[in-house]
């Protein structure tokens, strides 16, 4: 089986669309079934293991009204070029504006942990994308929701079936690699 290049992104497309079929929800954990097995990138990564990146920009663009199938987002990622390493890695953290670009999804980035923050509140919803506890336990990204005056909810920082509560005070400086608002 050829797993790179265009014919490689449409056997995944064509497999992850069978495997995910009728699945028409908010990504809470990629680790739940049916997205937990569709595959990633080159090297076929379990989304399990990887697919934090394009779980998140599937969430965001459900979120703001634009929705495609999971299936539909992960092969545009690939078309984009936004494996990094073939998935080995995941997704490339500073190319995820590529993906909203592509669909006329109007973002901004953010480099610094603290401007950021202060935009926040002004955001309908955002991803970020930080270190876990060790930078050699990789990195992570999950959507963030507002839920009223200075409480958001987070979509996918934990594996679950539902959102949950988040606090700003758990992305650190030290952690915080970059973040995208909408």
């Amino acid at each position: 089986m050829k797993i790179f290049g265009k014919k490689g992104i449409e056997k995944r497309f064509r497999f992850n669309q069978a495997a995910a079929d009728g699945f028409d929800d908010y990504i809470f954990g990629q680790t739940k079934e049916p997205v937990s097995e569709l595959k990633y990138g080159s090297l076929n990564k379990k989304i399990s293991s990887v697919g934090c990146g394009v779980a998140a920009i599937y969430n965001v663009m459900r979120c703001i009204g634009n929705s495609q199938s999971f299936a539909e987002v992960l092969r545009d990622a690939e078309l984009l070029r936004l494996p990094f390493c073939g998935g080995f890695f995941g997704t490339k953290t500073k190319k995820l504006g590529r993906y909203f670009k592509l669909h006329g999804v109007n973002f901004t980035k953010f480099r610094s942990c603290q401007k950021f923050k202060e935009a926040m509140p002004d955001c309908q919803i955002a991803i970020v994308c930080s270190w876990n506890d060790k930078i050699t336990g990789g990195i992570h990204f999950y959507c963030i929701v507002p839920d009223g005056e200075d409480k958001y909810n987070s979509i996918n920082y934990y594996s679950s079936d539902c959102m949950r509560e988040f606090s700003l005070d758990a992305i650190r400086d030290d952690r915080f690699i970059i973040a995208y608002c909408f």
